[in-house]
Parts: structure tokens; C-alpha cells; sequence
């Protein structure tokens, strides 16, 4: 009995469970050993203390009702919080009774288990459950399993709305195959009946229609259940809703074709160029239009460079090579040299990246061939250049008929006129009077002949230099308009090329007649600068002005002129305007190269 009891003792005193002993007012008779080192203490640390000292402070009016159901019912269960030594809050279910019998005092003998890791868990367990659930219902997904013996499968609530059925979470699976899209039904009963316990997973996508004729794509993954002698008695799985992304790899798909004809349509090409190791990768549209070289996918940057054209390069260096990590984008226009000498002029649209110290790592971008673009941007320059020379040669003839006929001829009237007067001394006093309007209307007639002719072509332009002529032509339009001009210049040489002589003062005399017919204002200010390298042209007014974008599908021939002059000598036009702002007209002119645009 001694050893029994022993062993008896040892049991107890070991085991995880709490068994204890307290009084009708809870204080701690007795505790197994075991269980008090669970708790942090030795038991001599327990004993003839109140449980309220180790539970948890918000159950504490607790146990004032498990002590009076104690003396009531002689006997409590349930769940009581108690904290460890350490202050960690454990959750024990105890099973607690009253002893009256052999005793002196009622004694309550208790045996209690530590439920917490077991909450936990179960805790733990429905927020997973939770988080399925939630990213089943997001990503359009449902759990399923089917049994073999019954043809039986049950899903998971989120199939209702995925399948389009009103109460889906039970069905066969012969019903199920029934929508199944007939090119995918043979396959899909294959692949998912003939699983073996060595390869018991599959994972597929397929065409399912709802009952509404909708057509749905699924991708579904399965594992099969065997029986001991491997044969297969059900599967279970996960089935989600791809339609959308089905529907947007297709929309990328028609994207991409559509992007591949235009590359080839349009001649392009893209590219990616490594700065460190200065490789060049372009995609194979590449090799229709760089054919004369022996492999143009890849490439370096200085291979390439050294066949940009020699008056191109610098240009092209300086522009890949400009971009800035706030200003990353680039475009340019440049010509290439084939072996045999050919001329393939490229437009290059570049997006360069850095790293965080704004060290430039890569360019990617697309390369055009405009060469005939180019050649038809020629030769509408030359059909312009040839035009406007037609026109100037007409303006100068139309000029020289005036001035040496029409003006002749009306002088010679006048003085035929004063002569007729003085010959006849016996005409009537009305006579004589008619006779002098006449001559001045011949005279004025004469001066307005002489002033178109200085508008049509001007001597003094090519004489006298175009800071003389355009400062003639400005008092002249402000007397004859009654406008005020005010026209500054710099120290502009008087043998300038003619080109740019004429171009210059043909953008003044169409600017101030577009001024004055739509600015309503009588004040213009001209300025003409000289620099080293240019010449700037500006005509200005505080009128009513414009919008410009509106302007721009509407303008007349005046300003499309004026452009196209300017562009002739490779210079740039610009117009400043706004409702209410006035309106002022910018006319560059490069004096360093005066050559034709695109030769």
C-alpha cells in the first residue's frame, strides 16, 4: 500500500493537470507539485493563500458566484483565468467538488486542465478560417469535394455567385459537366478521373457556361483520396473565376498585334541600351530597316554612333546624353550612313533611368524611319521654295511695270493736264477747276502706284539693307494708316543674304496688316535684333488677341506664309497670344547656316 500510494503521490505530484484542494472561501488547501511550477511557483508559495490572488483581475467577482454555487450544488464547472508568476493570464477548465463526508470542514477538491493553447488554436483556426473565407469571396473562389460512390459534390457557398446558381453548394458531377464547354469537357473528365496515388494532383483551366449562357473561364486545381488498394473514391479542390483575366491576357494579346502591324507599319523599331556595358538591344523590326547591317539586333552605342552622319553626331550625343533624372525623356532626328553612301534618316523617342545617386543606368525607346517622310518634307520645300521665288519674281515684275509704266504714264497724264491748263488761257473758271482736281487725283493715284510697288518689291531692301527698308515701310504704313510704329533695331549689317533680307521683311509687312485688321488697337511696337548666330524679328501688339490652339485649325494664308518662310531657312516662327493679351509674333532666323531645311 506503501508503494502504491507512492506511486500514487508521484502521479500527481507530475502530472500537468492541476489538482488542488481550498476551502469554502478559496483558500488553497493543497496543490500537486507540476502544476505550480506551471504556474511559476512551488507550491509551498501557494498554500494558505486566496485563488483571488492569481486570477485575473476581471474575473475576480466570478468567484464569488463559483463559491456560492460551491456551498449551494456542492459541486462547480467551467473556465477561470489565473495568471502566472510572471504576470501571463492562463485559462484552466476546472471540474470542482465539495467533500463533507470523513471530514471535520467542508473541503472543495478541484481538478483543472490549461485549455489556453487549445483556444489558441481553435482561435487561430476560425481566423484562418475567416481569411479563407474573405479571399475566397475576393479572388472568386470556391472549395469543393466529390465523392466517387455517390457522383456527389459539395461546395463551398462562394459557388452561388461564381456559377450563377441559385442554391450551387450541392450537385452532381454529371450535372456539372453538362455546362462545361464541349471542347474542354473530354479533357477535363481525363485529367481529373485518371489520378493515381504517385501523381494525385492536377491543375487545369476550362470553359464552363451559367445558366444564363454566359461564358465563364475557371482554373482548378484538384487532389484525389484513394483507398487502400489506390483506388480513387473522391477529390477535393479549389476552383476559381478567371474569366476577367482571360478576358484581359486576350485584350493584351490584340494590344500587342495591333502594336506589332503599327511597328511594322510604320517602320519602328524599340531598343534598350545598357550604359555600363553599352550593349544596344532592338527588337527584330530592326532588321527590316537597318538591313545593311550584317546583325542590327545587337549592338553598342559606339558602333552605332560612329554611323550616325558626321553632321548629326555631335547633336545626337548631346541629346542622348542630356536627359536628367526630372527630365528623362528625349527626342531627336538624325541621319544614318549606309555603306554605299545611302542617306536613312531616324526619329528617336528615348526614356532614360537612374539610379539614386542620378547616375543614368538605361535608355529604352522606339526609333522611326522618316526617311520618307524626310524626302517628302523636301520636296514640299523645294515646291514652297519654288513657289515663293515664283511669287518674288512676280511681286518684282508687277513692281517694275508699276514703277516704270503705270507710274510714268500717270506722271506724264499730270503734266498734260498742267499743260492743257496753261495753253488755254479762255477756258472757264469751272474748267480750270476741274482740271487741277484732276491732277491731284493723278498725283495721289501716282503715290499709291509708288507705294504698292515699294510693297511688292523693295529697291531700298536691296540697296540700302533691311534695317532702312523696314524702318521706311513702318513710317510709311503709319502715314497711310494712321497707326503709330515704333520700330527699334540694333546694329544690323546691311549685307545680310538676301534670303534672309527678304523673308524678314515680308513677315513685318504681313504681321502688321494681320495687326492692324484684327488687333483693334492703333500702336504696334517692331523690333529687329542682330546676333552672332541669329536674328530675331519680333512684332508686337496689346490688342485683343486669341486663343492659339483654335487658331491653328483655322489659320489663314497670312500666318501659314510667314512659317513658311521662316522654315525655308531653317528658322522657327512662334506666335504669343490670349483673349485679352495682345498678340505677339517671334521670327528666328540661324545666320550661321542659311541652307535648305532637311539637305
Amino acid at each position: 500500500m506503501r508503494e502504491d500510494e507512492k506511486h500514487y503521490r508521484d502521479l500527481v505530484e507530475n502530472s500537468l493537470d492541476l489538482m488542488c484542494t481550498h476551502d469554502l472561501n478559496g483558500v488553497l488547501l493543497t496543490i500537486n507539485l507540476a502544476a505550480a511550477r506551471s504556474l511559476g511557483y512551488e507550491p509551498g508559495e501557494l498554500v494558505n493563500r486566496n485563488l483571488r490572488e492569481f486570477l485575473s483581475p476581471d474575473v475576480r467577482e466570478e468567484v464569488d458566484a463559483y463559491l456560492v454555487a460551491l456551498r449551494g450544488k456542492g459541486a462547480s464547472s467551467g473556465f477561470m483565468k489565473l495568471r502566472t508568476k510572471s504576470g501571463e493570464t492562463r485559462i484552466w477548465k476546472y471540474t470542482n467538488s465539495v467533500r463533507t463526508e470523513g471530514v471535520e470542514v467542508p473541503v472543495v477538491r478541484g481538478i483543472a486542465h490549461d485549455f489556453t493553447d487549445i483556444l489558441e488554436a481553435q482561435k487561430a483556426l476560425r481566423e484562418g478560417e475567416e481569411r479563407l473565407r474573405v479571399a475566397a469571396e475576393v479572388g472568386r473562389m470556391y472549395a469543393w469535394e466529390w465523392d466517387a460512390a455517390t457522383d456527389l459534390i459539395r461546395r463551398s457557398a462562394e459557388c452561388a455567385a461564381i456559377l450563377g446558381l441559385d442554391a450551387g453548394e450541392q450537385g452532381s458531377a454529371e450535372d456539372y459537366f453538362t455546362l462545361v464547354h464541349p471542347d474542354d469537357r473530354a479533357a477535363l473528365w481525363t485529367l481529373s478521373t485518371s489520378l493515381t496515388p504517385k501523381e494525385p494532383t492536377y491543375r487545369t483551366e476550362y470553359r464552363r457556361f451559367r445558366p444564363d449562357g454566359a461564358l465563364l473561364w475557371l482554373e482548378e486545381s484538384g487532389r484525389g483520396k484513394f483507398n487502400e488498394s489506390g483506388k480513387m473514391v473522391g477529390l477535393v479542390g479549389m476552383t476559381a473565376d478567371i474569366t476577367e483575366r482571360k478576358q484581359a491576357e486576350e485584350r493584351l494579346r490584340e494590344s500587342e498585334e495591333r502594336l506589332r502591324l503599327a511597328i511594322k507599319a510604320g517602320r519602328m523599331y524599340a531598343f534598350e541600351w545598357d550604359t555600363e556595358t553599352d550593349v544596344i538591344l532592338r527588337s527584330e523590326q530592326c532588321a527590316e530597316i537597318l538591313n545593311w547591317i550584317d546583325d542590327p539586333t545587337p549592338d553598342t552605342g559606339r558602333q552605332f554612333i560612329s554611323r550616325v552622319h558626321p553632321d548629326d553626331r555631335e547633336a545626337y550625343i548631346a541629346t542622348e546624353t542630356g536627359p536628367t533624372p526630372d527630365n528623362p525623356a528625349y527626342q531627336t532626328t538624325y541621319r544614318m550612313l549606309r555603306p554605299d553612301g545611302g542617306v536613312v534618316w531616324l526619329e528617336e523617342n528615348g526614356h532614360a533611368f537612374f539610379d539614386g545617386q542620378g547616375r543614368m543606368l538605361r535608355i529604352i525607346g522606339m526609333v522611326t524611319d522618316v526617311t520618307d517622310r524626310k524626302r517628302a518634307e523636301e520636296a514640299l520645300s523645294s515646291v514652297s521654295r519654288r513657289l515663293i521665288e515664283a511669287q518674288e519674281q512676280e511681286r518684282t515684275r508687277i513692281a517694275r511695270e508699276l514703277h516704270d509704266d503705270i507710274g510714268q504714264r500717270l506722271a506724264l497724264l499730270t503734266i498734260e493736264l498742267e499743260q492743257l491748263r496753261q495753253v488755254s488761257p479762255d477756258l472757264s473758271a469751272q474748267v480750270c477747276s476741274r482740271i487741277v482736281a484732276l491732277q491731284q487725283h493723278t498725283t495721289e493715284i501716282a503715290s499709291d502706284v509708288q507705294s504698292l510697288s515699294h510693297e511688292l518689291h523693295s529697291s531700298r531692301l536691296e540697296y540700302l539693307g533691311i534695317a532702312v527698308a523696314m524702318t521706311t515701310f513702318c513710317k510709311e504704313f503709319s502715314d497711310q494708316q494712321n497707326v503709330e510704329v515704333d520700330f527699334a533695331h540694333d546694329d544690323v549689317p546691311r549685307t545680310l543674304p538676301q534670303e534672309i533680307s527678304l523673308c524678314l521683311f515680308r513677315v513685318l509687312q504681313e504681321a502688321l496688316q494681320n495687326a492692324l485688321k484684327h488687333s483693334g488697337v492703333r500702336h504696334f511696337d517692331v523690333e529687329l535684333c542682330y546676333g552672332s548666330d541669329e536674328i530675331h524679328l519680333t512684332v508686337k501688339d496689346s490688342g485683343s488677341g486669341f486663343e492659339i490652339e483654335s487658331a491653328k485649325g483655322s489659320r489663314g494664308l497670312g500666318l501659314i506664309s510667314m512659317e513658311e518662310r521662316v522654315k525655308l531657312l531653317n528658322g522657327t516662327f512662334s506666335i504669343e497670344s490670349g483673349p485679352k493679351r495682345g498678340t505677339t509674333i517671334h521670327a528666328h532666323v540661324p545666320l550661321s547656316k542659311v541652307a535648305r531645311a532637311g539637305v
